[in-house]
């Protein structure tokens, strides 16, 4: 019987457990992919700031991860579907529409007063904005509701009915910006042109202008106006083809034999993007016992200064401020020193020597390389593939992200997955070729042995010193003594 008074006891509350999504091994669908995103966004320490002057709802937002340093614009253009921004290089590359980043903004969102309200009524910007989720990216418009009848008067002869942008955005892109920043201010407030727009156009420009410039020099080059071969050297056939292959690829990769020459093609390529393109610092990444060979090659074919950095941080730091054209680094430097490299070196083009190096796509060596910033960069290597096809991959990051897509997509496409995702065997390899021969050259000795010098043998006799005399006469007395026995 209770006693008067006293009220009941509660029972205990019921401990809950959060579930958390699980993935086996690399047999994910995009939905899985999706989901872990999520997952991060709720588990991981970003911060997020609103924009000033943006919608609170449907605007910009910056979003960055503790301890990092790193924020990312965030364009936020729909509560429900894959249709928002990130900056983020996971972003750019995973084709899914969203991010970690994305998603932290519209959980923050969802949870905002007002969110309901925001979310029936829809954006009323008009969004001209990069799709993802076609192939190749395309350049779409999202009318906001309302738009003013100014603003649908200027963009509507831009685009189909669909939102697809008419023109190519080469051209179209430059004329819309023009349309866009033509408008009344008050009218201009209510569109937005997302900068992966202006960002995809100047892409595709690039692109189409290489092989016109290429064209361009080796006329220049017959009319003896530019030169080819470095200025101590004269090249071999196949090494003037890999030299042009890395100028004018910008971003690629040689991986010739050993013995190819690849060194002496990259610097006859850095002598040519020097001609065209006035770069004046290049930044030399190797293994530590091979910086002194940089450094001697350099002066054999090319004559211009090059340093071999080292000494502690300070002393380090000091010799990034006045480079000479050529600095030599080694990979345990880069992991140290990547962001003093990126703002005080501030390359022009980055060298990569046995790339393999960085093969391991989750090591905290290759992250710090793929962090380096430059307009151009040559891989170099002789074994681009050593045990795994995702090896390649890891290279590949840092000459484009956008070519072998994210990394759970090439496991999915190349690799053969038993159900716990576990890679078994390889698969549509003729495919993989072909997506990377537009970045990578490689040729054997047997390729090019008919541009090849004649072998010559030469003999050089090298007296033995005291000590390993000595130790070899006491053998040859041994031997000699079993010679005769056997006798």
């Amino acid at each position: 019987m209770k006693s008067p008074g006293r009220s009941p006891r509660k029972p205990p509350p019921v401990k809950t457990r959060a579930v958390h999504p699980r993935f086996t091994g690399w047999k994910t669908s995009d939905a899985d992919e999706i989901e872990r995103r999520r997952e991060r966004a709720r588990t991981q320490p970003i911060t997020l700031r609103h924009v000033p002057d943006t919608d609170p709802f449907y605007g910009d937002f910056l979003a960055g991860t503790l301890g990092t340093g790193r924020s990312y614009g965030v364009e936020i253009r729909s509560l429900t579907e894959q249709e928002n921004t990130c900056a983020c290089m996971d972003f750019r590359v995973n084709g899914l529409g969203t991010c970690k980043h994305v998603e932290k903004v519209l959980q923050h969102l969802a949870g905002r007063r007002g969110y309901k309200t925001a979310l029936r009524r829809g954006s009323r910007i008009t969004e001209i904005h990069l799709s993802r989720q076609t192939e190749p990216p395309s350049v779409r418009l999202r009318w906001g509701d309302p738009a003013p009848g100014e603003l649908r008067t200027a963009l509507a002869p831009f685009f189909a009915t669909d939102g697809t942008l008419l023109a190519d955005p080469v051209d179209g892109v430059p004329a819309l910006r023009r349309a866009v920043d033509d408008l009344p201010r008050v009218v201009r407030r209510s569109v937005r042109l997302s900068r992966e727009v202006s960002d995809r156009a100047a892409e595709l420009r690039r692109r189409r202008t290489r092989d016109g410039a290429r064209a361009m020099f080796l006329e220049d080059v017959a009319a003896g106006k530019r030169r080819l071969d470095p200025p101590k050297a004269t090249l071999y056939p196949y090494q003037r083809e890999g030299a042009l292959h890395l100028a004018f690829g910008e971003r690629a990769m040689l991986a010739d034999d050993m013995g190819l020459g690849k060194t002496i093609q990259a610097i006859a390529a850095a002598e040519i993007l020097a001609q065209t393109r006035r770069i004046e610092r290049v930044l030399v990444v190797s293994p530590v016992s091979l910086k002194a060979e940089w450094e001697e090659q350099i002066q054999r074919f090319s004559g211009r200064p090059a340093r071999i950095i080292t000494g502690s941080r300070a002393a380090r730091l000091k010799a990034y401020q006045r480079p000479p054209f050529y600095t030599l680094v080694n990979y345990e430097q880069v992991r140290s020193d990547w962001d003093a490299l990126n703002t005080v070196l501030t390359p022009d083009l980055v060298i990569l020597d046995e790339a393999q190096r960085i093969k391991n796509w989750q090591t905290k060596t290759a992250d710090a390389v793929k962090l380096l910033h430059s307009p151009y960069a040559f891989v170099l290597t002789g074994t681009p593939l050593e045990n795994r096809i995702d090896e390649l991959y890891s290279i590949f990051q840092v000459l484009d992200s956008h070519l072998l897509g994210p990394l759970f997509r090439f496991n999915r496409e190349f690799y053969d997955l038993d159900e716990q995702g576990r890679p078994v065997g390889c698969k549509n390899l003729d495919r993989l070729h072909r997506r990377v021969r537009t970045v990578m050259l490689r040729r054997r000795k047997s390729d090019v042995e008919d541009q090849l010098p004649p072998r010559r043998m030469k003999n050089h006799f090298v007296a033995m010193p005291a000590e390993t005399r000595k130790t070899y006469t006491g053998f040859e007395q041994r031997v000699a003594g079993l010679v005769q026995l056997a006798k």
